[in-house]
């Protein structure tokens, strides 16, 4: 065996063993349905489709070696409120082996299953809740204006840039498109965009149906 398949090999061996405590953090996990949602959307949407990670261990170890993104939703699903002290060990562990990516802030633990997080840097997620199935992109900001954040419904997407301020809701199947502000209520299946954000169009059934399953 030549140097370099040697390193690649010791490599692997490496990352499967930081990966094998927290996969059993994953299964003692009382939130073990949403990690399950989170690494089958996860499996759909960077998985190769001809050669798909066969089990969620495997999967695993590749999406904690290539996605600190979603190493940093991990330890939310695991530091999630009630807090015990099997789940603090679960998060402690977590977090010794696999570093998070720092410039991501998932400040909100009312996060439905399947969340995608793609390319991460400086995003900040701090809502009253988020539904299943989001996407959300780098450079997002979902905060606070005042005492009020916001609430974002199922299958919403947050393209790079955007910035979802106060009390508004975002609506199932909508859409904030890149740099849009966002400070009233965007309609399920309404795309919007620019500063401040406005309708740009609706997406229709069809279309949503589409878009899940391309994703």
């Amino acid at each position: 065996m030549n140097p370099i398949s040697c390193a690649k090999s010791l490599a692997s061996v490496f990352s499967y063993i930081r990966t094998v405590p927290v996969y059993l953090c994953y299964l003692r996990s009382p939130y073990k349905k949403l990690i399950k949602m989170d690494l089958d959307r996860w499996r759909d949407v960077t998985s190769d489709r001809c050669n798909p990670e066969k089990s969620d261990l495997a999967l695993m170890m590749r999406l904690l070696k290539t996605q600190k993104s979603f190493r940093n939703l991990v330890l939310n699903r695991l530091k999630k409120p009630p807090r015990t002290i099997e789940s603090i060990i679960q998060y402690g562990i977590t977090r010794f082996l696999w570093k998070p990516l720092d410039s991501l802030s998932l400040a909100t633990y009312n996060i439905g299953g399947g969340l995608f997080i793609q390319h991460g840097f400086s995003t900040v997620l701090d809502a009253e809740s988020v539904g299943e199935n989001c996407w959300l992109n780098q450079q997002v900001t979902v905060g606070y204006s005042g005492t009020e954040h916001p609430t974002i419904g199922d299958n919403v997407r947050i393209h790079c840039g955007a910035i979802i301020i106060g009390g508004v809701t975002m609506h199932n199947n909508s859409v904030a498109a890149a740099g849009a502000v966002v400070v009233k209520d965007v309609p399920e299946n309404a795309v919007v965009g620019g500063v401040p954000a406005k309708i740009i169009k609706y997406i229709d059934k069809k279309e949503v149906s589409i878009c899940r399953e391309s994703i």
